[in-house]
């Protein structure tokens, strides 16, 4: 999965822009600030990285430099930085350890960079402070599918449940827990969920794979067709259209799209079936 815009960035500078701007609006600080929110908006990473350093050493005591350098591990982590982010985002840790959002951010990058042991220590932290975190709950869950560690998977998506319901990383992680452990006729409709809320390429070509195991031939197909209206460039989109293919005896198109799939980044040894 590509590394994604996460909301909580966004909201988080704008809403500390905000209450700064309610004191003093002219301050060099708030101004950095500022151009840091327009630079993510518009995804300069860069710029935005630039920013934030620049904010942080305008007045190196001010209470909100934790989000500040938290949000800067975030871009350097979104440039492919991420040793960097990573000593980034435990500095900010050790000024804050008990920092929810600040954990969080360090689990994500710990989580998408391998260390899957680390990502489960910060998600336990976080959860000892609020039981009630979905996100590090959910995060903890894909680290536990990962190791292949089941049932401890499956007693967190039962608290995200109870917990909540209706939210997105609640159903993201119920479809691709269910998915992943062969339960594609349940996983479709916790991904319906998410793609009512977030309809996303990605989510589409979750669906796809679920309905293409459970025969459900033109559902499939139609989750395909959209998710490449969204983004073209899904290369799992291309590699269950291939599946597709291959299951209605059109061999060369089965071809041509398991090689497309390849050119986006799918592993050669998952397309390799659709190749002959």
């Amino acid at each position: 999965m590509t590394r994604k815009i996460l909301t909580f960035i966004f909201v988080a500078i704008t809403c500390f822009a905000a209450t700064a701007s309610n004191t003093d609006d002219d301050t060099p600080y708030v101004k950095l600030m500022s151009r840091a929110d327009s630079a993510i908006a518009k995804g300069d990473w860069s710029i935005a990285e630039n920013a934030l350093r620049q904010a942080i050493k305008t007045e190196p005591a001010n209470p909100a430099n934790l989000l500040l350098l938290s949000n800067l591990g975030m871009m350097q982590f979104y440039q492919g930085q991420d040793s960097l982010a990573l000593e980034t985002l435990t500095r900010a840790c050790d000024i804050a350890p008990r920092s929810v959002q600040v954990l969080a951010n360090r689990a994500t990058v710990l989580e998408a960079t391998g260390k899957t042991d680390e990502a489960v220590r910060d998600c336990n932290s976080i959860l000892e402070i609020d039981s009630t975190y979905v996100r590090a709950r959910a995060m903890r869950l894909f680290s536990y599918l990962r190791n292949k560690e089941w049932q401890a998977a499956q007693n967190d998506l039962d608290i995200l449940l109870k917990q909540a319901p209706d939210n997105i990383m609640t159903n993201i992680a119920a479809g691709t827990l269910y998915s992943s452990t062969g339960r594609y006729a349940e996983a479709i409709t916790p991904f319906s969920k998410v793609i009512e809320m977030n309809p996303q390429a990605e989510y589409y070509a979750a669906r796809a794979f679920c309905r293409i195991m459970t025969d459900n031939i033109n559902d499939a197909s139609q989750d395909i067709a959209e998710g490449l209206r969204i983004n073209p460039l899904e290369g799992e989109l291309y590699l269950y259209r291939a599946m597709l293919n291959k299951m209605r005896y059109r061999a060369a198109d089965a071809k041509a799209d398991a090689e497309r799939a390849i050119q986006l980044g799918v592993p050669l040894k998952r397309a390799q079936p659709y190749l002959k």
